[in-house]
C-alpha cells in the first residue's frame, strides 16, 4: 500500500484487497477522521470492498451529488444534440418530497424554459415554491400528481427519485430523454423509442488536469466531485462549476455512451 497528497488531497493505492491491506485502511480513516472517500474505476466495481466502505459508514463519491446541481447543463446539453431552442422545452420532473436544493434548482431551469410540471405525490410540500415562482417571476409551474397525462408535451423528463415500481406506473411520450439522478431505472413501456440516461460525464477544468493525469483510474466525474464536495449554498457550487467551464459531454446509459438520433 502506497500513500501520497496530491494537492492536499490524500492518495492511498491499493495492492490486493484482503484483511492487512483493510486493517491499514481502518488506521488511516480512524486517525485522519476521513469521511467521504473517492473510488478508482476498478474498486468501483468490487461489492465487497464498497460493502467494507458503507460499513464504516463512509460517503461513497459517486457523481450523484454533482449531478444535482446540473439541471440546467443537462437540459442545454440534450437541446444541442437534438437540435432544439431551450426556450421552447417543456421539462416534467418526477419527485417525491421537496428541498432547498431542489427549489432552487426549478426556479433557476424555470427561467430559461417554456413550462415545468412536477409530478409528485406530495403536491403540498411544493405550493410554496410553485407561489414563489410565480410572484417572483411571473412563471407558473404546474404541480401534479397525474401519470398518465402530465408528461405528454414533455421532451425531457428528469426522475430525480422514483423507484423502479414507481417508474413502470408512468407513461411516457414515445421520443422522450429521460434522465435518472439517483441511479440506473429500467424503461419497460415497449412503446418507449426515446433515450433513458442514468448518469453523464464532464471535461475536467485545466486546473485539475494534472490531478487526473495522475488519477487517471477514477471517473472524471467521480473526481470533480471529490475535489469541489463542500457544504455551502448551491449559488456557490453553480458558480464554481461556471468558473471552471465544466461541460456536459454525454450521457450514460445501461450500455455506455448515449448517441442521439440525428
Amino acid at each position: 500500500m502506497l500513500r501520497y497528497k496530491i494537492s492536499e488531497k490524500d492518495v492511498v493505492v491499493i495492492g490486493n484487497i484482503n484483511k492487512y491491506t483493510l486493517k491499514k485502511l481502518d488506521k488511516i480513516f480512524k486517525v485522519d477522521v476521513i469521511k467521504n472517500v473517492c473510488v478508482c474505476d476498478e474498486l468501483m466495481r468490487n461489492q465487497e470492498f464498497l460493502d467494507y466502505l458503507k460499513n464504516k459508514k463512509l460517503k461513497i463519491v459517486d457523481g450523484r451529488w454533482l449531478f444535482k446541481f446540473m439541471f440546467l447543463d443537462i437540459v442545454e446539453y440534450i437541446c444541442k444534440q437534438t437540435g432544439k431552442k431551450l426556450e421552447t422545452q417543456e421539462i416534467s420532473i418526477l419527485v417525491h418530497e421537496n428541498n432547498l436544493l431542489i427549489s432552487q434548482s426549478i426556479k433557476r431551469l424555470s427561467e430559461k424554459v417554456k413550462n415545468i410540471n412536477v409530478i409528485t405525490n406530495n403536491i403540498n410540500s411544493f405550493k410554496m415554491l410553485e407561489k414563489s415562482i410565480y410572484e417572483e417571476k411571473g412563471l407558473i409551474i404546474n404541480i401534479t400528481n397525474n401519470l398518465k397525462k402530465s408528461l405528454q408535451k414533455s421532451n425531457i423528463i428528469f426522475n430525480l427519485n422514483f423507484s423502479q415500481e414507481e417508474f413502470d406506473k408512468v407513461y411516457f411520450p414515445q421520443n422522450a430523454v429521460i434522465v435518472n439522478f439517483e441511479g440506473e431505472t429500467k424503461m419497460k413501456q415497449k412503446s418507449f423509442n426515446g433515450i433513458n440516461s442514468n448518469f453523464f460525464n464532464i471535461n475536467l477544468p485545466l486546473k485539475y488536469k494534472e490531478i487526473y493525469n495522475k488519477l487517471n483510474r477514477f471517473n472524471s466525474v467521480n473526481l470533480y466531485e471529490s475535489l469541489i464536495y463542500r457544504n455551502t449554498q448551491a449559488e456557490n457550487i453553480w458558480r464554481e462549476i461556471k468558473e471552471d467551464k465544466i461541460e456536459v459531454l454525454s450521457l450514460e446509459g445501461r450500455n455506455g455512451m448515449i448517441r442521439f438520433p440525428k
